[in-house]
């Protein structure tokens, strides 16, 4: 998919928004840096240029992406509200970090974040925390190219939407999709084509259902994760039928 295409198509601003309070620890360093904007589609940074900074997320959606040698496009990463991105393992920037919609950020001088780690023993267990979440992230990622069927991809990243915008009870039952169609084609490792057509599957078997143009509501929560899973069964007997759950009462 060529990255002509990615910027189209794109919805408007959503209100994804983090709690920007002065808060201890990590996301505190950057308290008291000033609050940037960003409209939909800037570059915030480039790949291959010099990691000057790293960035907290205070409201939208980041994403980084990386071009390949034939023109396509890889979308590598999202980051919400409260996230940090602009680390690497080197001194320079591992994408094109670019906003999803608007967004507004906050930015910390790398040397300092990393003086401040250096120099705390209450940060550094923190930044490895954070460090070994990044790991399994990445694996689960790993996991998800190279194993997963387009269904699975799909439905993985609608849990993914779904427990970013739930809170401590557990997962959001209704949705919004604050990124197009190519993007989620180009994060999955699908084509547009694909996507779209399991998008509408998933409508037809009222696993889900649209109720405006980037919003949905998951109707069937446990069918969502089961198909997540590879699977084609309910785990949950609110979403059981009947006459299945008399069934699986023996």
């Amino acid at each position: 998919m060529l990255i002509m295409n990615a910027t189209s198509n794109f919805p408007s601003g959503l209100p994804i928004v983090a709690n920007d309070e002065p808060k201890p620890g990590l996301l505190g360093l950057f308290s008291q840096q000033p609050l940037e904007a960003f409209g939909r589609g800037q570059t915030i940074c480039r790949d291959g240029n010099p990691a000057m900074h790293v960035f907290k997320i205070v409201a939208g959606m980041v994403r980084v992406s990386k071009i390949l040698s034939d023109g396509s496009r890889v979308i590598t990463g999202l980051f919400y509200p409260g996230e940090i991105f602009g680390l690497g393992p080197d001194e320079h920037y591992l994408g094109d970090a670019e906003a999803v919609g608007d967004v507004k950020l906050r930015r910390l001088n790398r040397s300092r974040f990393q003086q401040a780690v250096d120099s705390s023993e209450q940060l550094r267990p923190q930044f490895v925390n954070w460090l070994c979440q990044e790991m399994a992230s990445a694996q689960a990622r790993m996991v998800l190219l190279a194993r997963k069927k387009a269904e699975e991809r799909v439905c993985d990243l609608l849990l993914t939407l779904a427990r970013r915008a739930g809170n401590e009870h557990g997962p959001a039952t209704e949705i919004e999709i604050p990124i197009s169609r190519v993007d989620m084609a180009d994060y999955l490792g699908l084509t547009i084509e694909t996507v779209s057509r399991t998008m509408t599957n998933l409508i037809k078997r009222g696993v889900i259902q649209s109720i405006a143009r980037y919003r949905f509501t998951i109707r069937k929560p446990a069918l969502l994760r089961s198909l997540a899973d590879g699977g084609d069964e309910y785990d949950d007997l609110h979403d059981v039928p009947p006459g299945r759950q008399a069934m699986r009462a023996h």
